[in-house]
């Protein structure tokens, strides 16, 4: 059976790289190039991707003739139960500085002073609460507004993404969520060759390096893609160090913050390889 066969209810998760966008082009091909109507594609927008990743995202929608729902966070910790998690917007109304990402973040602090009396924490290995509040939290409320009680999450992750396949399949078998997370491309067998090799052949493509990642300066990334954007575009750790420094905490404990990192990136160009980096961690929002 083609695992690209997609049954409803489901959302179909685009991260805005390679690899969900050959997955979602897969399952128009096995759906005749039209979804079932219950079948949804969505974004969530956290305001810190790229702006090449928007772009990709919008051409999609555009050239293969399917609807995209763009989705932020947009709540703040106190407001009534009925006050909206979450707000549709566009390409053109979409967040470019941050916005839901901030707004979330003083939402979780503001929610650890108020009922657990803690100090604010930011994104990190213990606690993924971008992931979890920006993407999958928003994801589930828009399927609940639809209607829906159950349904497939369904994520682009490849075979050569073994790690994160495994782990997807251990949160099905552990239950408690609406959804079960289903990984078409992985069952597939699609290698990240096979992705490039399919982006050659269509006339347009996400326009940037992969490793520069969807979101700009993602706290999972590997300590040389970091210096390498901070080195390409050193007004992006604006976001990153401001946050550290507003909330008084880091990202990662196991390097430098984000200050130092730039500071690093400046002043020991050509240099990076006597500090012995680190590899990506996975993520929801990688390629």
């Amino acid at each position: 059976m083609n695992p690209y066969l997609i049954t409803g209810p489901a959302q179909i998760g685009i991260s805005g790289g390679r690899t969900s966008g050959h997955m979602t082009y897969k399952i128009l091909e096995a759906h005749g190039g039209s979804l079932p109507a219950d079948v949804h594609l969505f974004f969530q927008n956290t305001g810190k991707e790229r702006e090449e990743t928007l772009i990709f995202v919008d051409q999609m929608a555009k050239r293969w003739d399917i609807r995209v729902v763009w989705m932020e966070w947009c709540r703040v910790y106190g407001q009534s139960d009925d006050a909206p998690w979450y707000r549709l917007v566009d390409f053109e109304t979409a967040s470019r500085n941050g916005e839901p990402f901030t707004l979330m973040l003083e939402y979780y602090a503001a929610y650890r002073k108020a009922e657990k009396n803690l100090a604010p924490v930011l994104p990190n290995f213990s606690n993924n609460m971008c992931t979890a509040y920006l993407k999958i939290k928003i994801g589930e409320k828009h399927m609940r507004a639809l209607g829906y009680n159950e349904w497939d999450c369904v994520i682009g992750i490849r075979k050569d993404e073994p790690g994160r396949y495994h782990r997807m399949m251990a949160a099905n078998a552990k239950g408690g969520t609406r959804w079960d997370n289903v990984c078409p491309s992985c069952v597939a067998g699609v290698t990240k060759e096979d992705v490039a090799a399919f982006w050659q052949t269509q006339d347009f493509d996400l326009g940037m390096d992969s490793d520069l990642g969807n979101c700009d300066l993602c706290w999972k990334k590997g300590e040389d893609k970091l210096f390498k954007a901070i080195q390409a575009e050193p007004e992006r750790v604006i976001f990153w160090s401001g946050a550290e420094e507003r909330f008084n905490q880091v990202f990662r404990m196991d390097r430098p913050k984000y200050s130092h990192l730039a500071w690093y990136a400046e002043n020991y160009k050509g240099q990076m390889d006597a500090f012995g980096y680190s590899e990506d961690v996975d993520c929801f929002c990688g390629d």
